[in-house]
C-alpha cells in the first residue's frame, strides 16, 4: 500500500471516528438498531476473513525462504515470541504504575441500553486464527522441503486473490465498521462519560506502541 493510500485510509477512519460520534449523540433507538445489525454483519465479514489473510500471506511468504526457511522461521519465532511476551511486561508494569493515577471508575451510572438488533447474519471462520497459522507454517515448510513448484505457484495465486480481496472489501468497509462502532459506544454514553479517560488511554497505548 502507497502512503498516498495509508494516508488517505487513516483519514476515512477519523473521518468515521467523528461521524461514529456524532450518529450515535444525536441517534434514536431505531437508527441505532440499524447501526448495530451493520456493526455486526461488518464484524463477521472482517473476523471471517482473517484466518485467510493469515494463510494467504504467511505460507508464500515462507516458501520464498527456500532452503534457509527453517532455520530463519525458528528464529523469527522466537524474536515474535520473545517480543510478544516483552510487550506484555511492558504493558503490565506501564498499566500498574499509570491506570490507578487515572482515576477510573469501573461502574459508569447512566448508560442507555442498546437496542436489539434487526437480524443477525453469523458468518463462521472457515478456520480458527491459530489453525491458521499452523496450517500456513506446516504448508510453507512442506513446499520447501519438497520443492513443490505447482503448489508454490497456487500459493503465490492465492496470496493475489486475499491481497484483492483486502484491498477491494475489507479496507473499505474499515471506516464503517469504526463509525458504527463509536456511534454505538456514543449512544450508551460510555465514551462521553469517560472522554478524558479514554483519551489518556489511546495517547498511552500510542506512546508505548512508539517506544516498543
Amino acid at each position: 500500500m502507497s502512503n498516498e493510500k495509508k494516508d488517505n485510509l487513516i483519514f476515512k477512519l477519523i473521518f468515521g471516528v467523528i461521524i461514529g460520534l456524532i450518529i450515535g449523540l444525536f441517534a434514536n433507538e431505531s437508527l441505532i438498531g440499524v447501526v448495530q445489525t451493520i456493526k455486526f454483519i461488518l464484524g463477521q465479514i472482517i473476523s471471517f476473513t482473517v484466518p485467510l489473510i493469515i494463510l494467504g500471506f504467511i505460507a508464500p511468504a515462507i516458501t520464498k525462504m527456500k532452503s534457509n526457511a527453517s532455520k530463519m522461521l525458528v528464529t523469527m519465532l522466537m524474536l515474535a515470541y520473545m517480543s510478544s511476551v516483552g510487550a506484555a511486561l511492558f504493558s503490565m508494569i506501564s498499566g500498574y504504575a499509570i491506570i490507578p493515577m487515572l482515576n477510573i471508575v469501573t461502574v459508569v451510572d447512566g448508560l442507555k441500553a442498546l437496542p436489539p438488533m434487526l437480524f443477525k447474519l453469523n458468518i463462521p471462520p472457515v478456520l480458527s486464527v491459530m489453525s491458521a497459522l499452523v496450517l500456513a507454517l506446516f504448508l510453507g515448510l512442506a513446499i520447501v522441503w519438497t520443492n513443490s513448484k505447482k503448489l508454490e505457484a497456487a500459493l503465490d495465486e492465492f496470496n493475489n486473490v486475499i491481497l484483492s480481496i483486502v484491498h477491494r472489501i475489507i479496507i473499505p468497509i474499515l471506516p464503517f465498521f469504526i463509525t458504527s462502532t463509536f456511534a454505538t459506544l456514543a449512544y450508551e454514553g460510555s465514551i462521553t462519560k469517560q472522554l478524558p479517560v479514554f483519551l489518556k488511554v489511546v495517547v498511552i497505548v500510542l506512546i508505548g506502541h512508539f517506544i516498543w
